[in-house]
C-alpha cells in the first residue's frame, strides 16, 4: 500500500465500540481503514491492577491482597463455603478433608475444626461467635465454638447441606439435597422441614426484610419465594439448571448467579467387536461402561467416514447473572458460553460482585448496564464470596485460597493488549485515547513485530506516550502492534480511560487469482472463447483483470479483454472472492496454437509504482482452428477405409449419417480420437444403403466436414 507525501496516514481505532467494525472508510489501498477490537476481546488482554468494563473502559481496580499464609488453605483442593465474623475473621469450608480454615485479620491461618465428612459445603457465623458448618454427604450441621471445639448440632436426614441462612429468633434455614428440602432449625438444633421443593437440591438461600425466604434449586433452575409458614411459589424458571448464589439489594431486586453444564464434545461413532474364543489379536480388553467384561478378545475403534447422528448444537450459556425486580421483570446482566458463575454477593455500595470459573475471574457491576472485570487469578474457580461491610473477600478452588478486596483502588496498574494484526507490514501513525478524571496519570507504550506472538524479534517498547490527543508511534514498520497501558494515581484516583486509537497504513498486498478456465472446457476453438475466473484482494482494493494471449513460444502478449472490479470491504486474510468473465474474439488472429492467461492488478487503487499484479499459472494452451478437417476414403473387400486429417487441432469424432440422422459413430483404429490424423474402418454390411449415406467428421474446434458415400 502506498504512502502519500507529507503527513503520515491516520485512522481511528475505538476500543469502546462493541464488535469488530471494518469498512467504515473507503476500502482502497491508498486509504486508511477502521479496525476496532470489541470490549469482549479486551478481557483477553493481561491486566494487573486494571479493571476492564464490558463497554471497553479501563480503570484502576480495587486493591486485592491474599489472606493468611496460604499453607493451610492451599493444602485443600476446594473452598465450598465462606463466612466471616464481626472482627473480620474469615472462615473457609473446604474439601476433600472436611476442614474449617480460620483466617484472622492479622494474617494468622489455622484449622479451626475438622468434621467427619469430606466436604464443608455451608458456613454461617452466629451472633455469639459460634460457627455452623453444613457437611456432605451426611447432611449434618456442626456447631463450632471460637476455641475450636465442636459437635453435631443438627441432623437433616438428607445427604447434602448446601446452604445455611440465619433466620428470626435464633433459627437457621438449611437448603439440602437429594430431596430438595428447606429445613428450619430451631436454636436447640431440631431440624423441621419448612418446604419440600420439586428440585433435587436447594443450593442457595437469601432472606427478605419481611421474613420471607428465597431459595435457588439445582436440577431445574427454579427460584422459589417461601413465606414463614412454608408456602411457596416459583419466582423464576431458568434454562440453566443450577441457581448457584442469591442476593437481595436494598431496592428489593433479587440477583442470581446461574450455572449450566459444560458443552459436551461430539464423539464419533465407535465399534466394539467380540471375537470368538481363541482368537489372537492382542491382550483382552477391559469392560467398557456398564457392559460386562467380554469372555474373549475384542477389537475396538472409531468408525471413520460416518457422520454423527445429528449436527452438534451450538453451545449454550455456561453461566449468567440475572436481576429480578420486585415487579417480576428479568434482566440478564452478564452471560458467557465458556465461563461458569460460581458465586455472587453485594458489596457495601450495593453493587453485585460475582466470581467465575475456568478461568477464575472476579466481576462487578459498573453502572446500570456494564460489568467490570476486576481481577483474574491463577486458581481455577472463584467459588466463594462474602461482604462484611468493609471489604470483600473471595475464595478460590483448585487450589483453595482467599483474597481480600479493598474499597479503594490500587495505586498503580498495567494492562497489556493483545497483538493487533494489520494483515501485512504496516506504517504506524499515532495513538490517542479518551480520559475521564485528572487525578491519575496514563502512559501508553507500543512495540511492533512480524511474529504473531511477541518474542525477541520484536522491537523494544517505545517511549512513554502521554498526549491523549495523539502521540506519534516511533516503532518500526511491521505487521503486528501491541500497546501497554500504565495507569497510576493516589488518594483513590478515579481516572477512566476508554477510547484507545491507533493510526496505521498497511503495505499493499498483491491480489490473488484462481479458477481461471475456458467455458465450456475445450482444447481448440473456432470462434469466440469465453473465460471465467475468480479474483480477490486482501486489502479490498479495486482490481483490473486482463485476459491476454500470445502465440505459443512467444512473449508478444496481446490484451483480449479488460474488466474492473469495484473495491470491497476486506474479509480476512484471503479477502473477498469476486467472479468475472471475459471473451476473446479469435476471428481476427491467425489459426494456430496460443497460450492464454489472466493478469490481475490493483494499480488503479494505488499510487504509481505501488500497485501489484498476479498472473494465473500455469499458462492455458488453446488452438485457434477455423478450417474443417479433410476426409479420404477407399473401399476394398467390403471394408471402407477412411482417413481424417486436420492441420491445426486433433480429430474429435467420425460419424455415419443416414438421411440426415446420425446412425452411429465409428471407433478409430487406436480406439481414441486424440491426434490430427486418425484412421477408421467401416464394414459396408453395417451401412443402411436405402437412403443417402454421409461420413461426417469434426475436429476439436468443432469444424465439420462431410463425405458422401457412393
Amino acid at each position: 500500500m502506498s504512502r502519500s507525501d507529507g503527513a503520515r496516514p491516520t485512522m481511528s481505532v475505538a476500543l469502546g465500540v462493541i464488535g469488530l467494525l471494518l469498512g467504515v472508510c473507503t476500502a482502497e489501498a491508498a486509504e486508511t481503514r477502521l479496525w476496532t477490537e470489541g470490549p469482549a476481546h479486551l478481557k483477553r488482554g493481561d491486566a494487573d491492577g486494571i479493571a476492564v468494563t464490558s463497554g471497553g473502559t479501563l480503570f484502576l481496580a480495587p486493591k486485592t491482597t491474599p489472606l493468611g499464609g496460604g499453607e493451610t488453605s492451599r493444602r485443600q483442593a476446594h473452598v465450598w463455603s465462606v463466612a466471616s465474623d464481626p472482627s473480620g475473621t474469615v472462615y473457609l469450608g473446604t474439601g476433600p478433608e472436611g476442614r474449617v480454615v480460620k483466617l484472622t485479620p492479622a494474617g494468622e491461618e489455622s484449622v479451626l475444626f475438622t468434621v467427619e465428612e469430606p466436604m464443608v459445603t455451608a458456613l454461617v457465623v452466629l451472633p455469639g461467635g459460634d460457627v455452623l458448618a453444613g457437611t456432605t454427604p451426611a447432611g449434618k450441621v456442626y456447631r463450632i465454638s471460637p476455641d475450636g471445639t465442636g459437635r453435631v448440632w443438627a441432623e437433616t436426614g438428607e445427604r447434602y447441606v448446601w446452604s445455611l441462612m440465619p433466620g428470626p429468633e435464633g433459627t437457621v434455614f438449611a437448603g439440602t439435597g437429594e430431596q430438595g428440602v428447606v429445613f428450619r432449625i430451631e436454636p436447640s438444633g431440631n431440624a423441621m422441614p419448612l418446604f419440600d421443593s420439586d428440585e433435587p437440591h436447594i443450593v442457595s438461600l437469601a432472606t427478605r426484610p419481611d421474613g420471607s425466604l428465597v431459595a435457588g434449586g439445582a436440577g431445574r433452575g427454579l427460584i422459589y419465594e417461601i413465606d414463614p409458614e412454608g408456602h411457596a411459589f416459583v419466582l423464576h424458571d431458568d434454562e440453566l439448571p443450577e441457581v448457584r448464589a442469591l442476593a437481595i439489594d436494598d431496592g428489593g431486586d433479587l440477583w442470581a448467579a446461574l450455572l449450566g453444564p459444560p458443552q459436551a464434545e461430539p464423539r464419533p461413532p465407535a465399534v466394539k467387536i467380540q471375537l470368538p474364543d481363541g482368537a489372537q489379536l492382542g491382550p483382552t480388553s477391559e469392560s467398557v461402561g456398564d457392559l460386562e467384561e467380554p469372555r474373549g478378545p475384542t477389537v475396538e475403534g472409531v468408525i471413520e467416514g460416518l457422520r454423527l447422528p445429528s449436527e452438534p448444537e451450538a453451545p449454550g450459556q455456561r453461566g449468567r447473572v440475572i436481576r429480578i425486580s420486585p415487579d417480576g421483570e428479568i434482566n440478564q446482566i452478564w452471560g458467557s458460553r465458556d465461563e461458569a458463575a460460581y458465586s455472587l454477593v453485594l458489596d457495601a455500595a450495593g453493587r453485585a460482585v460475582f466470581g467465575t470459573g475456568e478461568p477464575g475471574r472476579l466481576y462487578r457491576t459498573d453502572g446500570d448496564d456494564e460489568v467490570a472485570l476486576l481481577a483474574s487469578v491463577a486458581e481455577g474457580q472463584v467459588s466463594g464470596l462474602l461482604s462484611d461491610g468493609r471489604a470483600l473477600v473471595f475464595a478460590t478452588s483448585n487450589p483453595a485460597s482467599a483474597y481480600r478486596v479493598e474499597g479503594s483502588p490500587t495505586d498503580r496498574g498495567e494492562f497489556l493488549s493483545r497483538p493487533f494484526d494489520a494483515g501485512s507490514p504496516a506504517r504506524w501513525g499515532s495513538i490517542r485515547w479518551s480520559q475521564e478524571g485528572d487525578t491519575g496519570r496514563a502512559e501508553l507504550y507500543t512495540r511492533t513485530g512480524n511474529s504473531a506472538d511477541p518474542d525477541g524479534t520484536w522491537s523494544a517498547w517505545g517511549p512513554a506516550l502521554t498526549d491523549l490527543a495523539g502521540s506519534p508511534i516511533v516503532n518500526p514498520d511491521a505487521r503486528f502492534l501491541q500497546w501497554r497501558l500504565r495507569l497510576s494515581g493516589a488518594d483513590g484516583a478515579r481516572t477512566r480511560l476508554s477510547h484507545v486509537t491507533v493510526s496505521y497504513a498497511p503495505y499493499n498486498r498483491a491480489p490473488a487469482i484462481e479458477d481461471f478456465r475456458l467455458h465450456p472446457p475445450a482444447t481448440a476453438i473456432s470462434e469466440t472463447a469465453i473465460f471465467r475466473w475468480s479474483v480477490s484482494d486482501a486489502d479490498g482494493d479495486a482490481v483490473e483483470v486482463r485476459l491476454e494471449y500470445a502465440p505459443s513460444g512467444s512473449d508478444d502478449w496481446e490484451v483480449a479483454h479488460t474488466e474492473t472490479s469495484d473495491p470491497v470491504t476486506p474479509g480476512g486474510d484471503g479477502g473477498v472472492w469476486r467472479a468475472g468473465e471475459g471473451s476473446w474474439e479469435t476471428s481476427e488472429v491467425p489459426e494456430g496454437s496460443y497460450v492464454t492467461r489472466a493478469v490481475c492488478s490493483d494499480r488503479i487503487a494505488n499510487h504509481p509504482g505501488d500497485g501489484r499484479e498476479t498472473r494465473s499459472t500455469p499458462l492455458m494452451s488453446l488452438i485457434v482452428d477455423r478450417s474443417p478437417p479433410q476426409i479420404r476414403a477407399s473401399e476394398a473387400g467390403g471394408m471402407i477405409r477412411v482417413e481424417v486429417t486436420d492441420e491445426h487441432s486433433p480429430i474429435r469424432r467420425l460419424e455415419v449419417v443416414h438421411d440426415g440422422t446420425v446412425a452411429f459413430r465409428v471407433r478409430p483404429d487406436d480406439g481414441v480420437c486424440d491426434s490430427m490424423r486418425e484412421g477408421f474402418e467401416i464394414a459396408r454390411r453395417d451401412l443402411d444403403l436405402s437412403g443417402a449415406v454421409v461420413l461426417r467428421a469434426f475436429d476439436s474446434a468443432g469444424n465439420p466436414v462431410e463425405w458422401p458415400l457412393p
